[in-house]
């Protein structure tokens, strides 16, 4: 898979920057661009590779990088890039983002090209099977319009069904939408207008009834990942991941919505330190599991109880 990680994330982007570039960059200048655009652990990945690894796509000249790539260079979609392409159209969840007509047309020009796996090859264990309703017109129209509204800056009137089926109405700024792998879920995350002080507020996408526009636009939007780490455990979840079976790369996408710290202990490990709130407890808890040997917690005790506590429970249901 670590074809995919790399044609088709932010390091695809990373890279198709740097290399387009015509002008040279400095190792500093280098490091900052890599930093600015990718992840924290980014720079322990992408630079050695970059300069000195298997790709080695820039050539030094005394202090100064150049890209090796021409600037005319192109290179078509191969076959497996355009099943790969297929295969994500075929997920229910893209048609939150893309209008029928254009998904419809890319799978007709694609309608020869066979499909790296289908849904049906996977096994989820773990994971809840009520998934949200994604092709359920109204739920696709609630998630485009707090979409739209996240773009433009601009307040909504939120109809939401809370505990009981009652419906209540509050006027948001929706910041952020989260995806969860656990639940097979979307999620909000937005601001209460009108509060005295900002908080995260958190809905599920799937109880939103109604989305309505509000006149009403942010002066200064919300600094979200400061609330989040306002929010977020003093003490972090202490990782050691070891590198075996790209277990580095699977582990720094996994946990990508997360605030965190990594650093290189050695050639074959690096301790990942994760801040994290207490709704995303249960969540967190399950996605390291699912490393099995090769992620290692460490720390903190409240996180090792828990843990604990998960293994003994699973234990005594015969799970393993």
């Amino acid at each position: 898979m670590e074809i995919f990680s790399e044609l088709y994330n932010c390091y695809f982007q990373i890279l198709k920057h740097l290399l387009r570039s015509t002008s040279s960059v400095s190792e500093e200048d280098l490091r900052l661009r890599v930093a600015e655009n990718g992840y924290e652990e980014s720079l322990l990945y992408l630079i050695p590779k970059l300069t000195l690894g298997e790709w080695a796509f820039l050539k030094k000249d005394g202090n100064l990088y150049f890209s090796k790539i021409a600037k005319d260079f192109y290179v078509p979609l191969t076959t497996l890039q355009k099943s790969y392409i297929k295969t994500i159209l075929s997920d229910a969840k893209m048609q939150l983002f893309l209008d029928p007509e254009i998904t419809q047309a890319l799978l007709t020009d694609l309608a020869d090209v066979p499909l790296l796996w289908r849904e049906e090859d996977f096994y989820y264990y773990d994971r809840y099977v009520n998934r949200d309703p994604f092709e359920d017109a109204a739920y696709i129209q609630n998630f485009r319009a707090l979409l739209a509204a996240m773009q433009r800056g601009q307040y909504v009137d939120i109809e939401y069904s809370g505990k009981q089926n009652r419906r209540t109405h509050h006027h948001y700024f929706p910041c952020r939408l989260e995806y969860s792998i656990k639940n097979d879920k979307f999620r909000l995350l937005a601001t209460e207008k009108g509060a005295k002080k900002a908080r995260i507020e958190t809905l599920n996408l799937e109880r939103i009834k109604r989305v309505t526009f509000m006149d009403v636009f942010v002066k200064e939007r919300p600094d979200i990942n400061l609330l989040l780490k306002e929010e977020n455990y003093k003490e972090p979840v202490r990782l050691l991941i070891h590198t075996d079976r790209n277990a580095l790369e699977r582990t720094m996408l996994q946990f990508a919505n997360y605030e965190k710290n990594t650093t290189k202990i050695d050639d074959n490990t690096y301790e990942c330190l994760i801040y994290y709130n207490e709704k995303n407890e249960t969540e967190l808890l399950i996605e390291v599991l699912s490393f099995g040997p090769r992620v290692q917690v460490l720390g903190s005790e409240r996180f090792l109880q828990q843990l604990r506590r998960r293994l003994y429970l699973q234990k005594k249901r015969g799970i393993f």
